[in-house]
């Protein structure tokens, strides 16, 4: 461990700087009016305000405008030591904060705040290649598709989003799923350290032989720990991949269903293949159709294991010879940026009988309920998990999400709503809750659900933690208490999901 010397050196000033009733003052509002000031004083140019240009760019760096909120400022650490003299001054005032890498997660307040300070990690953009090529060292404030741009040329990547524009840690520490995660299990799996500023101020590197146990706890446990600065990423050599999209006309429908059945249950037939099909509803179109992300990690796409989706009829298919930085750049146009968005997880046996349940339930009542809402699309992905999956992870240390592996394969699904008035967002969440219920009760009286919830296709109020492996739970509140005692990751960053709340 090691303290930061400019975190001294910021304190000493704060010190001198902040008239001392003030300081004794700070509580709630005031407290994170103060903690402004302070890092003002340290870091003129690194700190926002409303009405500033910077500020509007950081508060609306996200997504989707569900996030867009009100923190009191804005502040973007340039280096690890920024972070950890942050994370003292704000601890020592008791203000309120939030962390923002890439701005994916669509829950509002989960990495923005009303009234806190925003720590947006924008400017902590590392990507550098180890000398031997082993391992990528990537900062928070980065999103996959740089990631697996800057890996192109060495005919290397690394496990992480499917979505180019999706953030580096989020992801990570929700677990991650990969076009590669029948290789080589989770994203988090294939971790070799972190770089994480504990809610004392002080800087560790977390590894699977120091800091153990932080380091298993952060490969799926959320942000109840630290803040990550910086992911050490193994990587593959994976230069060219098969890659593309399907559209899959709705009068298809039982070839579909039957396609994405058989892959669920003999995905693990060949691991380098990977799809994630879907169900997508354009409410102002009137239209359903069938989508299918196809991936294979090698050169030649004439493959088996996807046969079963390739023969279906398309109205359009891209699939085909590519680099994985060039397919997922491609995914930007085709996930609108600015519109409203809600996820909603489900998770069941790999069967045709759970497909079937999910299918028609979910087309059935968005249908029925929420079809006049403006600017409406609905879709479910159907993420099949395959034993390997799971026993990647297992060879590699194991993780919280502890998944039981005796019952795979599974289905992990994301249920995804958008819209365009806010007017509609009641609507939209109650519904979401609603049809998620539904489903539920319905796999379970069929005897097809599973018990993992992955965290990030979660929604508001879901729970997670409960979810994971047996102990796993209770072993992640003990390593909570170990390295943030006084809860300054849980109370005064309530957002995301916390292992003390579940």
């Amino acid at each position: 461990m090691k303290f930061s010397v400019l975190s001294t050196l910021f304190l000493a000033t704060v010190a001198t700087a902040l008239p001392s009733s003030e300081v004794e003052r700070s509580t709630s509002f005031n407290a994170t009016v103060l903690a402004c000031k302070a890092l003002k004083l340290v870091y003129s140019t690194q700190v926002f305000f409303p009405g500033e240009a910077n500020y509007t760019a950081e508060n609306e760096h996200f997504w989707t405008p569900t996030d867009y909120l009100s923190p009191t400022c804005v502040f973007t650490p340039k280096c690890t030591t920024d972070v950890s003299s942050a994370i003292l001054i704000l601890t020592g005032l008791k203000a309120t904060f939030a962390v923002r890498g890439g701005g994916h997660m669509p829950i509002p307040g989960y990495a923005n705040t009303i009234g806190g300070v925003l720590i947006g990690l924008t400017d902590l953009n590392e990507i550098q290649l180890s000398s031997d090529n082993s391992y990528v060292s990537v900062g928070p404030g980065r999103r996959w598709e740089e990631v697996y741009a800057y890996l192109e040329p060495y005919g290397l990547v690394a496990l992480g989003g499917r979505v180019g524009i999706v953030g580096v840690p989020g992801l990570l520490l929700g677990g991650g799923i990969s076009f590669y995660s029948n290789q080589h299990g989770f994203a988090s799996d294939n971790v070799v350290a972190y770089e994480v500023v504990l809610a004392s101020g002080k800087i560790v590197t977390a590894t699977s032989t120091q800091y153990s146990d932080l380091f298993w706890a952060l490969k799926g446990g959320g942000n109840s720990f630290g803040i990550v600065t910086r992911f050490d990423l193994l990587t593959y050599t994976s230069p060219t991949v098969c890659a593309g999209i399907t559209e899959i006309p709705s009068t298809e429908k039982d070839l579909f269903l039957s396609a994405v059945a058989n892959f669920g249950q003999y995905g693990s037939a060949d691991p380098k293949a990977a799809v994630i099909p879907s169900i997508f509803m354009l409410a102002s179109l009137n239209i359903t159709v069938y989508t299918s992300a196809l991936f294979y990690d090698g050169t030649n796409c004439t493959q088996p294991a996807l046969a079963n989706v390739t023969a279906i009829p398309a109205i359009e298919n891209t699939y085909g010879s590519t680099t994985l930085a060039t397919y997922v750049e491609g995914t930007d146009a085709l996930i609108a940026d600015g519109t409203r968005q809600a996820f909603r997880v489900v998770s069941s046996l790999a069967t045709a009988e759970a497909l079937s349940i999910v299918h028609d339930t979910f087309v059935d009542m968005v249908t029925a309920n929420i079809w006049d809402v403006a600017g409406l699309q609905a879709s479910v992905a159907f993420q099949p998990v395959t034993k390997n999956f799971i026993q990647q992870g297992i060879n590699k240390g194991g993780n919280p999400q502890g998944v039981d592996i005796s019952k795979a394969p599974y289905f992990w699904m994301v249920e995804n709503f958008s819209w365009t008035d806010p007017a509609d967002d009641a609507t939209i969440y109650a519904f979401a809750a609603q049809v998620t219920d539904i489903i539920e009760a319905k796999l379970s009286a069929a005897g097809q659900a599973a018990q993992y919830h992955y965290m990030n296709d979660a929604g508001l109020g879901q729970e997670i933690f409960q979810n994971y492996g047996a102990g796993n739970l209770a072993k992640l509140r003990s390593i909570r208490a170990k390295y943030d005692p006084l809860k300054v990751y849980t109370n005064l960053m309530p957002g995301g999901w916390k292992v003390d709340a579940a």
